[in-house]
């Protein structure tokens, strides 16, 4: 599997699995674009790369 389909699976699963308020406050990512991500308003791929970044590595703090 490649890097970028592993992030981005990796933040499929963080987002089916956490509620938006636990990922926003945790990752300090706005609460509104985790919500825009979780409802498909906004599509992983289109996100932006700081916010792509935050939340991979909040995913990857919880796999330890």
């Amino acid at each position: 599997m490649n890097t970028v389909n592993e992030i981005i699976n990796s933040i499929e699963t963080l987002l089916k699995s956490h509620t938006g308020y636990k990922i926003s406050k945790d990752s300090g990512v706005p609460y509104q674009t985790v919500q825009d991500l979780k409802n498909g308003k906004t599509h992983i791929e289109d996100a932006r790369f700081r916010i792509i970044a935050k939340l991979y590595q909040y995913q990857k703090s919880l796999e330890v």
